[in-house]
């Protein structure tokens, strides 16, 4: 476990080691290609025992509880089609940079898994009440990212992060096994208060 990796990331990392049953989790993993200076938030790594198959988890994280997500300014590009806030703009642009240079360095690195899974995990992305520009823009960049590599991208945000860590924690009351998950054991201390 990186020692940098954030909160956020380390309640993905706890989700896919507890729930989906992933032996390895890695946060904060980047290439080891010259030049290359891709960073994937979190990589979990699922051997199914009993069939022994592969599925690798690549996963992009956000926690900024505001609901904004990256700020910067933005190139030109289909991203200017689904809103004018710079803010905006360059969130798309960059979630669509880190998903291409995932999928490069896991089909290098984990290229004989029998299936790659992207995920972007956000708690919280203004305007999902009411299809916002950024929502019909994340919408869209799944959609692109299908069609340019045939892989599927989950948005695992607002009440579907939610969902999702509210299982965690269901995980979590009652159990009180060391898991060697920082964020989990969090949640362990929580949930088992009496």
């Amino acid at each position: 476990m990186s020692i940098n990796a954030s909160w956020g990331e380390l309640l993905v990392g706890a989700y896919h080691k507890r729930l989906n049953g992933c032996e390895v989790v890695s946060y904060n993993n980047r290439s080891e290609e010259a030049g290359n200076q891709m960073e994937a938030d979190v990589i979990a790594i699922d051997n199914d025992r009993d069939t022994g198959e592969q599925n690798v988890y690549v996963c992009e994280v956000v926690t900024h509880m505001s609901g904004d997500l990256y700020s910067g300014s933005p190139d030109d590009g289909w991203w200017t089609e689904y809103t004018n806030t710079k803010a905006y703009q360059y969130s798309l642009q960059k979630l669509e940079q880190k998903f291409r240079e995932d999928y490069r360095y896991v089909n290098d690195t984990f290229g004989n898994a029998d299936k790659h899974s992207y995920q972007f995990w956000a708690p919280v992305v203004s305007g999902w009440q009411n299809g916002s520009d950024i929502i019909r823009g994340l919408e869209a960049l799944t959609e692109r990212f299908e069609d340019e590599t045939g892989e599927e991208l989950e948005l695992i945000i607002n009440q579907d992060y939610t969902a999702r860590i509210q299982e965690l924690r269901e995980e979590a009351d009652g159990d009180i096994s060391n898991h060697g998950a920082p964020a989990f054991r969090f949640l362990q201390i929580l949930e088992n208060l009496k």
